[in-house]
């Protein structure tokens, strides 16, 4: 783990002068899942953002032993949104795929804007990039001198439901163990699992083959222990599971209870999430952050961006406290606030002594108000007074909406402060062929706009609309607010199972 003031140092230098530790290599890995058939998506970012013309992505197919199989180079060159089916690229049995974008000019950043999209006869699941070879030893110098645990992981476990992690080997095999630590109301239970994995392999783990002794229904705050590897940023893909093979998964994220690491002062971490009516609306937060207490707090905001209500959730004790689970729609209707008023609501956390953590982080949790359906839980960070924003900064963000046949999408965009501004905002949707359409917007401060993307299939002005089985259309926002983000929810109708992602 890169502390995260270093993090920060790293940006303001990029902001003097962008050559310096220039970045012209952006990575990822992505597994195969049985079950499923794995598509990787992404919009031309390079020239939208930045004006690159000449970027090119290579995708390497890779045996269960490690071995290429083999790789293939696809230019990036237009304004549009690209997919690559990655399962069925080549005949021969593939355990995963290494995906790389080169370009002359600086990238910045090493991670690709990139989505991960694995899709069973009754689910889609949607993840953003999120482990990596590393570009040189330097880099490996900087991300890898301390080492933390993975965590931010929901867990459930009963008679139809496990929960899993996928292990991944960098560029070298790893053998050690892996780590696990699950704390439950029963206790704490601990394991270690031996790992024998070829270079840029996966391994799965189920909880429920791990932990066989647990009580039939379990849930709890899960750490994973990864071995070091040379050149790799691993990050974990991690999910709940029905018993026919649907999940719903995201990535793993830092365990900081060991490192103590804050910030000079303690003004409050927080942001702004949109308020989907018709779903469930949730704030899941484990005892992970810096060693400390945190009083977290729940505000609701309507759609001109007024306040409604606060409510407090409870005091977070990191590292021996117990997990924090809040409906927002309970609160709304705790404070007797009327659902269809609410636009928005903002996370809290406040120190009760000392300064705050420079890494607060949460489960944002989307999904059905009843029934049996999966939810999607995405790891937010919580935004500081602290954080290094560029004088004169704008709001720039983007993000992939899957639409079609069984799939439906919401789009809630937002800024991160709910004191904000009210601003214009301009959103532009894209597909395979180029922009679908371009609409403005009023974006109250504290307010949200929410958006039914399919609607954009029938914004090309030449009238030809194209609805395939699924379509990974993108979204690009554009605001004079720095703090524009985005948030996406998308529902398989035939299960109700979800899956959803925030912006770049």
């Amino acid at each position: 783990m890169k502390s995260f003031k270093e993090v920060e140092a790293g940006r303001r230098a990029y902001h003097r002068d962008g050559t310096i530790n220039s970045v012209h290599r952006a990575s990822l890995t992505v597994p195969e899942i049985e079950g499923s058939r794995v598509e990787l998506s992404f919009i031309n970012h390079f020239l939208l953002k930045r004006g690159y013309e000449n970027v090119a992505c290579r995708v390497t197919a890779v045996d269960p032993e490690g071995r290429r199989i083999e790789s293939r180079l696809l230019p990036v060159d237009e304004p549009r949104v690209y997919t690559v089916p990655l399962t069925g690229m080549v005949a021969n049995e593939v355990d995963g795929y290494l995906v790389e974008f080169f370009a002359a000019e600086n990238l910045y950043i090493p991670f690709p804007a990139a989505m991960i999209n694995h899709r069973g006869s009754t689910h889609l699941n949607s993840v953003h990039s999120y482990n990596r070879v590393l570009n040189d030893v330097f880099e490996d110098d900087a991300i890898n001198a301390t080492a933390v645990r993975e965590a931010s992981m929901d867990v459930r476990i009963d008679e139809h439901t496990d929960t899993f992690a996928i292990f991944t080997a960098g560029p070298q095999p790893c053998r050690g163990t892996l780590g696990v630590e699950l704390v439950t109301e029963s206790g704490k239970h601990q394991a270690e699992i031996s790992l024998d994995v070829p270079r840029l392999c996966s391994k799965e783990i189920s909880l429920r083959q791990t932990f066989p002794k647990l009580p039939p229904i379990a849930s709890g705050t899960l750490k994973l222990n990864q071995p070091s590897q040379f050149l790799f940023y691993g990050r974990m893909l991690t999910g709940i599971r029905k018993s026919d093979g649907a999940f719903s998964a995201n990535h793993s994220y830092y365990d900081s209870s060991t490192s103590r690491e804050y910030w000079d002062d303690d003004r409050s971490s927080v942001r702004l999430y949109p308020y989907f009516e018709g779903l469930d609306n949730r704030m899941r937060m484990y005892p992970i952050m810096s060693p400390g207490q945190l009083a977290i707090s729940v505000e609701i905001f309507s759609h001109h961006g007024e306040q409604l209500g606060s409510h407090d959730v409870g005091t977070l004790d990191c590292p021996d406290g117990n997990p924090l689970d809040q409906s927002v729609n309970g609160i709304c209707g705790a404070l007797g606030i009327d659902p269809t008023k609410v636009a928005s609501f903002a996370v809290r956390a406040k120190p009760l002594s000392g300064n705050t953590p420079t890494r607060v982080n949460h489960q944002l949790v989307h999904g059905p108000t009843s029934g049996e359906g999966l939810s999607a839980s995405v790891n937010i960070s919580l935004n500081n007074p602290n954080v290094f924003s560029p004088a004169g900064k704008t709001g720039f963000a983007w993000g992939q909406v899957p639409v079609g046949g069984n799939i439906e999408s919401v789009l809630g965009l937002v800024g991160n402060d709910p004191k904000g501004a009210d601003c214009p905002l301009e959103v532009t949707f894209y597909d395979e062929r180029g922009i679908l359409g371009t609409r403005q917007f009023d974006l109250n401060g504290g307010g949200a706009i929410r958006l039914d993307p399919s609607e954009a299939l029938s914004w090309r002005e030449d009238g030809d609309v194209q609805n395939k089985d699924v379509s990974y259309i993108w979204y690009t926002a554009e605001a004079p607010r720095p703090d524009l983000t985005g948030y996406v929810v998308s529902r398989h109708a035939g299960s109700g199972h979800y899956s959803g992602e925030h912006s770049f």
